[in-house]
């Protein structure tokens, strides 16, 4: 009986020691880096899915704009452009139609959003951070370098790819914000997809017009984004949202960006906070 249990034991020792060898050799894939605010401790495979939120603040620039506009598409273009590539990796970037022929339902609500925060007075106009001021170059630069020479308090970073298997035909993305300090109030963060360049008609210029940095669309069902805090946050508290947009058939997947934008509500109005950059 003795050598009965004995040998019970050690097929029940081999039974444990064979499972645990097969899990020891499971691949889970994610993010391996502990200066990411996506780490796992539990990944083995990076699949190059991490996420760097950097100390910095960007700001952020946006046009009013619009096909049937001649001005936008002339001198209009010419100063969002002159902005634009003056600050590389300082800025968001991106232009917003204006009931033309590159509205559609998947970006009207943005346009509706931003125009009643900003007073929409017309075509061609720049939102630079949280003032409407024109197109003069010098004013938009001026609130740049203002906002960028701040120091940030909240920070934010975006991870997307083109899905396959169930999500093929889908963008996922997982976005993320980041305290740098304590902070306090209702925070929302947004998360846009930007068509780098699209050719189509512009006013002036013809039917085969090179538009730059177009908003195609937003994530979710609110173009401010969704609520990540009502009542603030502890420095290196960590904010996670996840999506899986259907792509657009006219959507050009190489010519694509995802952008994400932390709003701050102030009074009855949200408030640019800090964004990626593009």
């Amino acid at each position: 009986m003795k050598n009965y249990f004995l040998l019970l034991s050690i097929c029940l020792m081999g039974l444990f020691v064979s499972c645990a060898d097969e899990n020891a050799g499971e691949i889970i894939r994610g993010c391996s880096d502990l200066n990411a605010v996506n780490y796992s401790s539990t990944v083995n495979q990076d699949d190059g899915s991490c996420v760097f939120i950097p100390l910095k603040q960007n700001g952020m620039l946006l046009k009013f704009t619009a096909t049937w506009c001649e001005p936008c598409g002339n001198w209009g273009m010419g100063a969002f452009s002159d902005v634009y590539d003056a600050n590389r990796g300082k800025i968001v970037a991106f232009t917003v139609q204006t009931n033309d022929d590159l509205m559609t339902s998947r970006n009207q609500p943005t346009f509706e959003a931003f125009k009643t925060r900003w007073d929409y007075t017309g075509t061609p106009n720049f939102v630079v951070n949280n003032t409407l001021l024109g197109t003069n170059y010098y004013d938009a630069q001026s609130n740049i370098n203002t906002i960028t020479g701040q120091t940030p308090t909240i920070g934010t970073g975006v991870h997307w790819t083109i899905g396959g298997g169930a999500n093929a035909g889908k963008i996922n993305i997982n976005a993320y914000a980041k305290a740098f300090s304590g902070i306090t109030g209702e925070y929302k963060m947004g998360v846009y997809i930007i068509a780098k360049k699209l050719y189509a008609y512009q006013n002036g210029q013809g039917d085969n017009y090179e538009h730059h940095k177009v908003m195609l669309g937003f994530a979710g069902s609110n173009p401010w984004g969704e609520t990540i805090t009502t009542s603030g946050a502890t420095a290196d508290e960590v904010f996670h949202l996840g999506y899986v947009v259907p792509l657009e058939a006219n959507w050009n997947i190489s010519e694509l960006e995802v952008v994400t934008i932390l709003w701050k509500k102030v009074g009855a109005s949200w408030d640019f906070v800090n964004a990626t950059t593009n």
